[in-house]
């Protein structure tokens, strides 16, 4: 399937495509930050998949004429933005996760960037952590540019999609957007085949207010490491062959099962946290590839 239904695009125009599920807590902050942008933006599109609370009713009576509301009975958050990308009418493409929202610059700082530099296909942001009440936490720098293609081989090096502005351009030379098999790693999936495509460029400023909830949904390292295997073969390793191939994915799913130990240390998953580890060290042994593993590892045998 294309992922545009639309053929057409104004120059400099922007969509902002936010999904939606069961976001009545937030949904008017991320929405609101979007309708308060220096530069406004040219379309919204919300995609709301199956809310069982007031969220569709807050898009559809308070942003009546402003946001073009999609409804849908179940998604992921993979398959809203790709139904959001079909509707898309513009050049640019912003994404805004409901519980996520933007300081007022942000698309004009973006769209500079992007002028500044035309070979670019992607702009991403720092960040700004924000609590429940919107409170700032921390201030984030991104990551460097300059190193990003080859970090993307083995992790997203924090680069939230709500951070993020793409050229219309970039993903229909992909021919897909978001992969719908996944539910955590769809961005760093389009992240790396993006940057195959051409250059990311970065706003360091703190312009994307990313919000740390006291009661999301927990990750489980078991589907996050599953997630992840679904994309290690046919995009990780695309285009790699014999040795170098078989270290590369040694060395990727040693990084990752290091990053599911930390998330099930994080949920008191001590079982799954030496299993991971366990399975970090295994696959690559070097404490010369990410040694920050072995730091780990020593607290993780102390608390067995």
């Amino acid at each position: 399937m294309a992922v545009f239904e639309s053929k057409q695009s104004r120059d400099g125009s922007v969509t902002v495509i936010v999904p939606a599920h069961n976001s009545e807590r937030f949904i008017r902050c991320a929405l609101d930050s979007v309708l308060r942008q220096t530069r406004a933006v040219d379309q919204i599109v919300v995609v709301d998949g199956g809310s069982a609370d007031r969220t569709r009713e807050i898009v559809a009576q308070e942003y009546a004429g402003r946001v073009t509301l999609i409804e849908r009975q179940t998604d992921t958050p993979a398959s809203a933005r790709n139904a959001g990308l079909r509707v898309a009418t513009g050049e640019f493409i912003a994404f805004l996760d409901d519980s996520d929202s933007w300081e007022p610059e942000k698309i004009a700082i973006q769209l500079h960037a992007f002028a500044q530099r035309p070979e670019a296909v992607a702009c991403y942001t720092g960040l700004r952590i924000v609590d429940d009440a919107g409170e700032r936490l921390a201030d984030l720098g991104p990551p460097d540019a300059a190193t990003l293609q080859r970090v993307l081989r083995w992790c997203n090096p924090g680069i939230p999609i709500s951070s993020v502005m793409v050229r219309r351009s970039a993903l229909e030379r992909l021919g897909t957007a978001f992969d719908e098999r996944l539910r955590g790693c769809e961005d760093w999936n389009l992240w790396f085949r993006l940057i195959a495509h051409g250059p990311f460029c970065v706003s360091p400023e703190p312009l994307t207010d990313y919000r740390s909830t006291s009661d999301g949904p927990g990750e489980d390292a078991d589907r996050m490491y599953d997630d992840f295997m679904q994309m290690l073969d046919d995009t990780l390793l695309a285009g790699l062959h014999g040795v170098g191939r078989a270290l590369w994915r040694r060395r990727i799913m040693s990084y990752q099962a290091f990053k599911a130990c930390l998330t099930a240390r994080a949920a008191g998953n001590k079982e799954a946290e030496r299993r991971y580890m366990m399975q970090s060290v295994s696959n690559w042994p070097s404490p010369f590839w990410a040694p920050e593993r072995f730091r780990y590892f020593a607290v993780t045998a102390m608390r067995a």
